[in-house]
C-alpha cells in the first residue's frame, strides 16, 4: 500500500487530540476492502509511520482500536496479521435471575469439537467447594452468536460420569447441555454458581477464535447445582475481553 498522510476527512472527525481514532478509521476501511486479505501481514509500526507520517504513539493507539475490534491479532514470528474484515461486536449479557442463562443458551450456539469421559487435573474446580466427582463427561468447542454465527468464545462443559447426558439430544444443539441433564434425571435447577476472572488468551484459542494471542481474556466459571444439591455441570468460557460483558442489576434486599 501507498500514500500520504491520514486523509482530512479522518482528521477533521477526530480531531488533534485523536488522531489515532481518524488513522484506525482509514485503516479500518482499507481491511474492509480486502487491501489486506485475510490472514497476510499487516504493516509495522514503522512502516505506517512512515506511510502516514505521524508518530509511534498515533500509530499504536489506532493498532489498538483496530486489534480490540478482532481485525487484527499479533502472531509470535509473524508478527501483525489481518484477522477479520468486519469487526467483532462484543456480547453483552444480561444476567439478573436463571432466565439471562436460558437467554444466553437459545442466542448462542455450541460446535462441539472435542466429547469423551475425563478425569478433570486436581485443583482444576478449586474455585468451587465440596466437588467429589473424579470422572466426568467432557464436551468443548467454540461457541458463536447464533444470529451471525461470529466466534464468541470457547467453552468447555463438565458433567459428572453419574449425569452423562444423552449425547444425541446434546449434538441436536437446540438446547444447553445442563437444560438436557435437568430433563434427563428429572432434576430442578436451584442455583448457579458464578466466578469470573481476567487471563490471557492462548495461541492455540486465539487462532480459533480469530483473536489476539496472548491478548486479555475473561475466564467465566460457573457451577450448575440441582434442588438435591447435587453439582451436576461446570463450564468453563474463556472470552477474549473484548467481545464479552456482563449486566447485573443488584438490589436492596427487603
Amino acid at each position: 500500500m501507498t500514500g500520504g498522510g491520514v486523509s482530512s476527512d479522518a482528521n477533521r472527525k477526530a480531531g488533534p487530540a485523536g488522531r489515532h481514532v481518524g488513522l484506525a478509521d482509514q485503516l479500518g476501511a482499507e481491511i474492509r476492502s480486502s487491501a489486506y486479505p485475510v490472514g497476510s501481514r499487516f504493516p509495522t509500526e514503522l512502516e505506517l509511520q512512515q506511510r502516514f507520517d505521524v508518530g509511534r504513539h498515533t500509530v499504536r493507539e489506532a493498532l489498538k482500536i483496530l486489534t480490540e475490534q478482532g481485525l487484527l491479532g499479533r502472531r509470535r514470528k509473524t508478527g501483525t496479521v489481518v484477522l477479520s474484515q468486519t469487526p467483532v461486536s462484543p456480547y453483552v449479557h444480561s444476567l439478573r435471575d436463571i432466565k439471562g442463562l436460558f437467554d444466553f443458551a437459545n442466542s448462542t450456539v455450541l460446535d462441539i469439537r472435542h466429547e469423551g469421559f475425563a478425569s478433570l487435573p486436581a485443583g482444576s474446580l478449586r474455585e468451587f467447594a465440596g466437588i467429589e466427582d473424579k470422572r466426568w463427561f467432557r464436551i468443548a468447542g467454540l461457541r458463536s452468536t447464533r444470529h451471525d454465527l461470529a466466534p464468541l468464545c470457547w467453552s468447555e462443559v463438565m458433567v459428572p460420569e453419574r449425569f452423562a447426558p444423552d449425547k444425541a439430544a446434546v449434538r441436536q444443539g437446540d438446547r444447553a447441555v445442563y437444560q438436557v441433564v435437568l430433563d434427563q434425571f428429572g432434576l430442578k435447577l436451584e442455583y448457579v454458581e458464578q466466578n469470573v476472572t481476567a487471563t490471557r488468551l492462548p495461541s492455540q484459542l486465539a487462532k480459533v477464535l480469530n483473536a489476539e494471542t496472548d491478548g486479555p481474556a475473561l475466564l467465566v466459571k460457573r457451577r450448575y447445582v440441582a434442588h438435591t444439591g447435587a453439582t451436576f455441570e461446570i463450564s468453563h468460557n474463556l472470552y477474549p475481553a473484548d467481545r464479552y460483558s456482563i449486566h447485573s442489576v443488584i438490589r436492596q434486599r427487603a
